[in-house]
């Protein structure tokens, strides 16, 4: 399974970079689905030959959660807000890919020195993946304007952090447990960033309308 392990953690990557340099939100949150799908594969391909009922039970939440939940959410608030496209991001997109370019081969040249406990992981390419993917989510958090844009940023890193923490499941399973907790808060933040946006629209809906009352009363 060791192959579809690597065939994973490059499709991670390379659908972190896709998200990067696109500009559509919806298409945005389909990749990110088809991302997180991938990732919650990972523990049956790792313990495919000792598979346990805790592997399944974090495949079938992961799946649930970061595949399903997350997305949802995603497209509820960007219908809620009215939201199609990033507007005026602060690094233009072709910048963007080279600098997400410059960031993976930076992620593999420091992943080439570091060791992970729990002695040689199933894949090679599981450490500079997840950390690529990490610093690719960073970068479209800083340099989006969009506050849901700026989630699914968050979202993608902790996708990269999620690709790690499966590396260390048998030393250190606590750290997959803690990434479903960061889901749960992710989608409760993102429904608190669309309540507060249209109290501010209703609020300022209000306003107006009381202002061209005021006028027609004078």
């Amino acid at each position: 399974m060791t192959t579809w392990v690597d065939t994973s953690c490059i499709i991670t990557v390379f659908l972190a970079l896709i998200i990067l340099s696109n500009y559509r939100v919806t298409a945005m949150i389909r990749i990110f689905a088809l991302q997180s799908f991938v990732l919650s594969l990972l523990p049956f391909f790792l313990h495919a030959y000792s598979l346990s009922g805790r592997d399944i039970f974090i495949v079938i939440v992961t799946m649930v959660l970061k595949a399903a939940l997350a997305p949802s959410i995603l497209f509820w608030a960007i219908r809620h807000v009215s939201m199609r496209s990033e507007i005026k991001p602060i690094l233009g997109f072709g910048s963007s890919i080279i600098l997400g370019v410059i960031l993976i081969a930076g992620a593999f040249w420091v992943s080439s020195s570091l060791k992970l406990p729990g002695g040689k992981p199933a894949s090679d390419l599981i450490l500079p993946c997840s950390l690529s993917t990490v610093l690719l989510g960073f970068m479209i958090m800083v340099t989006r304007t969009r506050a849901v844009t700026q989630v699914l940023g968050y979202l993608i890193l902790e996708n990269g952090i999620f690709l790690f923490a499966v590396s260390l499941f048998d030393v250190m399973p606590v750290l997959i447990e803690m990434g479903i907790l960061l889901d749960i808060f992710v989608a409760v933040f993102i429904m608190a960033i669309v309540v507060n946006h249209i109290n501010e629209e209703f609020e300022k809906d209000l306003a107006s309308v009381s202002r061209s009352k005021m006028g027609e009363t004078f």
